[in-house]
C-alpha cells in the first residue's frame, strides 16, 4: 500500500518528485512498511478477521493523513518523533482492537 502511494505521488504530482522529495518518500514508506508488518505479526492470529482489517486501514488512513502530511509539506518528521508517533499509533490500534474484538496482542513467554 506504501509503494503505490510514493508511486502514486509521483505520478500525481511529478513536480514535487526531485531527488531529496524521493529519500523522504522513501524513509516514510519503509517506516509505514515496517509498521505494517509489526502490525501483521503481532496480531496475525485474527488476521482473517473483517474487524482486524477495517481498524488497520483506519490507523493508516490516519497514518498517512497525518505524518504523511509533514512529508507532503515539507521534509518530513526526524526519526526521534517519527519513531514515537508510529509507537503510539500501534497502541492506538491495540487498544482498538481489544475494545472492538476483544483480543490483546500476543505476549510470548521467554
Amino acid at each position: 500500500m506504501a509503494i503505490v502511494f510514493v508511486v502514486s505521488t509521483a505520478v500525481i504530482a511529478p513536480g514535487l518528485y526531485r531527488k531529496e522529495v524521493a529519500w523522504k518518500w522513501i524513509r516514510f514508506a519503509i517506516v509505514t512498511v515496517v509498521f505494517v508488518g509489526y502490525c501483521l505479526k503481532t496480531y496475525w492470529r485474527v488476521h482473517k478477521r473483517l474487524g482486524f482489517w477495517l481498524i488497520l486501514i483506519g490507523i493508516l488512513i490516519l497514518h498517512f493523513l497525518g505524518v504523511g502530511y509533514f512529508y507532503y509539506a515539507g521534509a518530513g518528521l526526524p526519526l526521534l518523533v517519527f519513531g514515537p508517533i508510529v509507537a503510539l499509533e500501534w497502541a492506538l490500534l491495540a487498544v482498538v482492537i481489544y475494545h472492538f474484538l476483544d483480543v490483546g496482542p500476543s505476549v510470548r513467554n521467554h
